[in-house]
């Protein structure tokens, strides 16, 4: 498949530019980074499958959702009261049946203020694209809640809160603790913030960038898991919605048991040295912004999780 994408590739630069061709050298160059968007997909899903065979565990989810929610003013203790009460017990209802792998519901910390765009991402992870589709069925409804219609739980929830957007994410590749160690344990306490960067990789170069992700910086932030600084990394390619034009393409997130290994430990500045020997991580950090830019930042409390 890569010998063919680099045939296709090739054939387009040879070919001489006129107005006619380049309109067909836009939707070939469109289509040429949805499947090497693709492959890298398929890609990851082995390199997934092939770490939980080894490590006997669970294998990592595939796909999240990431619903951006905005608190309406002055609802703020009716809105975790109707988290709590009655969604809680529904996503519960949701993992039992195994049509997710697991909800959490995360606040906002920075930015603050009252104009910023939404106050709560909850975050649902599934283990297969075609689990999206129905993922609330009625049942679930009525066994979390039989005195309960439907609507009622829709009127109860449109009124503490409104939903900003939705997204769903394709989980590229990830670090997160080995089988053996406690965090990665059923039984363990979950973690507690997370830092959500959002990237804007340039048009063409979403295949480099992943490269770049997995070849040096996967192997840094496992080190940095290893050594305990961090719970976990992953990187995240937005499937929908699409297009050239959206603020941003990729995400990073980054899992920590502490607020202040947000700011980082001494530990970590070694864990570059390990993980990448005779690598400047200077020029690796320039070689990656030349192709992306983080558009924006933020920093997040887990608020409540279902797994």
């Amino acid at each position: 498949m890569a010998y063919r994408l680099w045939l296709l590739i090739h054939r387009l630069r040879q070919q001489p530019i006129n107005k006619e061709n380049r309109i067909m050298q836009r939707h070939r160059s469109t289509t040429q980074l949805f499947l090497v968007f693709a492959a890298l997909l398929l890609t990851a899903a082995f390199v997934q499958s092939g770490f939980a065979q080894n490590a006997q565990a669970q294998a990592p989810p595939k796909y999240a959702t990431f619903e951006y929610m905005k608190i309406e003013p002055g609802k703020g203790a009716d809105y975790r009261k109707l988290e709590q009460e009655v969604w809680a017990p529904i996503h519960r209802e949701r993992v039992k049946s195994r049509l997710i792998r697991s909800w959490s519901l995360w606040g906002v910390r920075y930015p603050g203020g009252v104009s910023r765009e939404y106050d709560m991402v909850a975050v649902t992870l599934f283990d297969n694209f075609k689990d999206l589709e129905n993922s609330y069925p009625p049942e679930v409804f009525s066994k979390a809640h039989p005195n309960m219609n439907r609507d009622e739980i829709s009127a109860k929830t449109t009124a503490a809160r409104k939903m900003v957007r939705t997204e769903v994410v394709a989980i590229v590749d990830s670090a997160l603790p080995g089988a053996e160690d406690p965090r990665s344990q059923p039984g363990a306490a979950p973690t507690k913030y997370a830092r959500f960067d959002y990237k804007k990789v340039e048009f063409g170069k979403a295949g480099e960038y992943v490269s770049t992700e997995r070849k040096y910086y996967k192997p840094y932030w496992q080190e940095v898991v290893n050594q305990g600084a961090m719970r976990g990394w992953a990187v995240c390619g937005v499937r929908f919605p699409g297009g050239t034009d959206k603020e941003y393409g990729f995400l990073t997130v980054q899992l920590f048991d502490k607020f202040e290994q947000l700011e980082g430990t001494p530990a970590t500045l070694g864990a570059w040295v390990k993980a990448n020997p005779n690598v400047n991580a200077v020029e690796i950090g320039a070689k990656i912004g030349a192709i992306s830019k983080t558009v924006r930042t933020e920093v997040l409390t887990l608020i409540d999780q279902v797994r």
